[in-house]
């Protein structure tokens, strides 16, 4: 059966072409004969997206639908360039063109109803449902998203309320794993100027990684997510638009199985795992919960015939608290939980310019603030701690871990022979008895609490130009000047120590420090920076040519830029240089064949200056941004869509994608990850899908919706799976990672394929409907992410892929 879906889809392969963006189509008689281009905003106008010289992807409601996509890690399978990486709530990944976003300010720019959320990672993953589109755009967009959009942005845009009249529509959907998820809406028309549109979506399901310890099992949600819009349009040229969002969190946790420890007697990423909670993690369970609350006013104003005014305004207020197990075992070694709230501000005010000739422009300004605090918690059992820490105990006394061993039992220090086991660990401190003599028992609650608070301000202006030189010929260019006002503090507290060393000033039984984790410096003592930076430009320009009315040709060059960002190192701050990103494409956007199929493709370079990484240090037990170099990026996307017969659409979409760190910076020094591939970037990746529909007679019509995703073989942290040392002559000597016990790690997925199959009946009015939906169809085995907040301490955690799951799902309209 699976080579028969795999023949099928290869035939597909041969066959497609065409924009999978644009997948709207017309309606009634039209619906079966010729695609249509959608229209977006992405140039902060509406156009068609043949007129827009750059690479854009688009899915509205209907594709999503289709696609089974209603998560944006489903849907980014379906969009070239882009792999989404949601393993939780709180921490998605988000990678395009290999590059990825998933700390600090964002490489990928997102957005929703075009107010940027970025900069609040914890609240960028949001329910999607009754969207009006999804864009996604691809390289440097600064002068239309913000100097976020490194590499390009996403923009999710909600249906707003509507005056052309009352409708609503209500679906359910259950499967595998207590799966269930019901969305609905209603637009109600209250008068000839206003009208209101509400919409929710519930979403449960029970984890499907089972949990030996004190936690439900793992990868399990629930959410409820409510909207409530408003249009008013007292004139016709007065519009406004009001979103009012809410959304509520609770998951059972991500799952972190050890890829050292043994559950049920072996190590399976694919298998149970053994993650428990204790009493200083706050929650009883393990997960996260979260409230997020946003408001968003859009005022738009057309002034005259030429110029428009558009007023866009933003407030947004954020929670998060969340309890992880970073070992993947059953006792306390790695317990963390963290509390984060964020408010964030945003008013964007913009004049546009189209007089219906050859000339068209916006000008504009924005202000955005952020404000956020972290709570952040580590629980241990020093018993435990010790046995982590073994090896550098050991060393820093000059020893082996055998020799401290017999050192302890000639010391006549109770079970002495099981310091650096895990299975019987040793009770004492191997220190204190070394050292002072004393026999000191281990504290099994040590408990460590850093709070740091991130502010930062922004200011922009920037200006974009369009004109025809020609019919045929038209250019862009794009200016946005930032400047940021930054702050940032950190203070760190021992809420629990090691009782037997509270005459000793509250050590710690392993280390006989005040702090095992966090840094001495912060204990009790508020370390704090601000730092304005200096303005800062970014820019576009464009190039179009237009072959004929449905065939456009663009290239393009534009500069992107991740800001300076303060990197703390104990009570010292440092202010990281800006990322920065020069590219050059070059693609075209094609209609063929009575417009039967479309295509868009694009290739592209780009070079990367003072590419920032960011990792966790073990030893302060913070993220730390830093500079790594240089890197250089080339590749080719294209997607599709092909309307075969009346009856068959395909579509498709391939992406090679080559990103990697260069072998040396500006100044000639080696660089620590020379060659290195960029995490979660697979070199070759594609997707293809059919829709086809089966005529039922007067009753409706069959649909059947086969769909499949590859990807190729990448890695999960910039390192490769090595670690790095200076190797005394300004380079570096690599060495494998491993486990306590010297397994290799590996850090890395090989090439997978996902199958999906949706199936469905809808009837002739398209009033109603019915489907089944078989996700991974043929159960793949494979891996997301490996490493982790575990990783930084050698104890590399596995998250698993989805499993099949089965659904089945109705829908009425009204």
């Amino acid at each position: 059966m699976k080579h028969a879906y795999l023949s099928a889809t290869a035939v597909a392969a041969l066959s497609f072409s065409g924009q999978l963006s644009a997948h709207a189509q017309d309606s009634g008689t039209d619906q079966a004969r010729h695609l249509e281009v959608v229209t977006v905003t992405t140039q902060k106008q509406q156009q068609s997206l043949i007129d827009v010289p750059i690479n854009v992807s688009v899915a509205d409601q209907d594709l999503i639908d289709l696609l089974a996509a209603d998560d944006f890690e489903d849907l980014g399978n379906f969009v070239p360039g882009l792999q989404v990486q949601a393993q939780s709530l709180n921490a998605p990944s988000y990678s395009l063109r290999g590059v990825v976003s998933d700390g600090g300010t964002p490489r990928v720019a997102m957005f929703q109803n075009g107010v940027a959320i970025g900069n609040v990672p914890f609240a960028t993953n949001l329910g999607i449902y009754d969207m009006e589109r999804v864009e996604v755009v691809k390289g440097p967009q600064a002068t239309l998203f913000g100097q976020g959009a490194l590499v390009g942005g996403v923009n999710f845009i909600q249906n707003r309320a509507s005056l052309d009249g009352n409708s609503g529509k209500v679906s359910l959907e259950g499967g595998d794993y207590s799966f269930l998820r019901g969305e609905g809406h209603y637009n109600y028309v209250l008068s000839d100027t206003l009208a209101l549109r509400v919409a929710g979506q519930v979403k449960n399901m029970d984890g499907y990684v089972p949990n030996t310890a004190n936690s439900p099992d793992l990868m399990g949600q629930d959410t409820l997510a409510l909207r409530t819009a408003l249009h008013w349009e007292p004139t016709d040229k007065l519009r406004a638009d009001l979103f009012v969002n809410y959304q509520e969190d609770d998951s059972t946790g991500t799952q972190f199985t050890s890829g050292f420890f043994e559950v049920n007697g072996k190590v399976d990423p694919y298998g149970a795992t053994a993650m428990n909670v204790n009493d200083d993690q706050v929650r009883g369970k393990l997960g996260n919960d979260r409230e997020l609350f946003y408001v968003t006013a859009n005022v738009e104003y057309d002034l005259n015939d030429a110029w428009s005014l558009t007023s866009l305004t933003d407030y947004r207020n954020l929670f998060s608290n969340e309890a992880w197990d970073s070992d993947g075992a059953a006792f306390n070694v790695l317990q963390f939980y963290q509390a984060r709230q964020a408010n964030t501000f945003s008013q964007e005010l913009r004049l546009n310019y189209d007089a219906g000739g050859k000339l068209s422009a916006f000008f504009g300004g924005n202000y955005f603030t952020v404000n956020g605090k972290d709570i952040l918690r580590f629980s241990t059992d020093e018993a435990y701690a010790q046995s982590l820490f073994a090896p550098t105990l050991a060393g820093a006394a000059g020893l082996t871990v055998e020799q401290m061993q017999g050192a302890l039992q000639l010391a006549g220090v109770p079970g002495g022979a099981n310091f650096g086991s895990f299975d019987t660990p040793l009770q004492y401190s191997a220190l204190a008895a070394l050292l002072q003599g004393q026999l000191v028992p281990l504290y099994d609650e040590q408990l460590e609490e850093q709070i740091s608070t991130d502010e930062r301000d922004t200011y922009d202006l920037f200006g974009d130009v369009t004109y025809e030189l020609t019919d045929r010929i038209e250019l862009t260019g794009g200016l946005r000047y930032t400047k940021e006002d930054l702050a940032a503090s950190s203070l760190g507290h021992v809420l629990k120590s090691n009782p037997y060393l509270v005459a000793l000033g509250g050590l710690n039984g392993v280390t006989l420090s005040p702090s095992l984790l966090l840094s001495a410096e912060t204990l009790n003592n508020k370390a704090s920076a601000s730092e304005e930076t200096d303005g800062a430009f970014t820019w576009r320009l464009n190039a179009a040519y237009r072959l004929s009315d449905n065939i456009n040709t663009w290239v393009a060059y534009g500069r992107g830029r991740r800001p300076e960002v303060l990197s703390a190192s104990g009570a010292t701050y440092s202010v990281i240089d800006a990322e920065t990103l020069d590219n050059i494409e070059a693609g075209f956007f094609g209609r063929f064949w009575d417009n039967r199929v479309q295509m868009t493709s694009s290739v592209y370079y780009g070079e990367y200056k003072d590419f920032q990484t960011t990792r966790f240090d073990p030893v302060q037990g913070i993220f730390i941004t830093e500079n790594s170099g240089n890197a250089t990026q080339y590749g080719l996307e294209f997607d599709g869509q092909a309307l075969i017969t009346d009856n068959i659409r395909l579509l498709g979409t391939y992406a090679y994608t080559h990103s990697e760190y260069d072998d040396k910076d500006d100044n000639g020094n080696p660089l620590q990850f020379s060659g290195n591939s960029f995490r979660i970037s697979p070199e070759h990746s594609f997707s293809l899908a059919a829709d086809i529909t089966i005529p039922a007679g007067q009753h409706g019509d069959v649909s059947i919706v086969p769909s499949y995703v590859w990807k190729d073989h990448h890695y999960f942290e910039d390192d490769n799976g090595y670690d790095y040392a200076a190797d005394g002559n300004g380079g570096f000597v690599r060495v494998r990672e491993s486990y306590p016990d010297g397994t290799f790690v590996d850090e890395e997925q090989d090439a997978y394929g996902i199958a999906n199959l949706r199936v469905g009946f809808d009837s002739a009015d398209e009033a109603w409907g019915v489907y089944v939906l078989g996700e991974n169809i043929f159960d793949e085995e494979y891996l997301i992410d490996v490493g982790n907040t575990g990783g930084a301490f050698g104890l590399h955690t596995i998250i698993r892929g989805k499993p099949q799951m089965l659904k089945a799902g109705a829908y009425i309209k009204f």
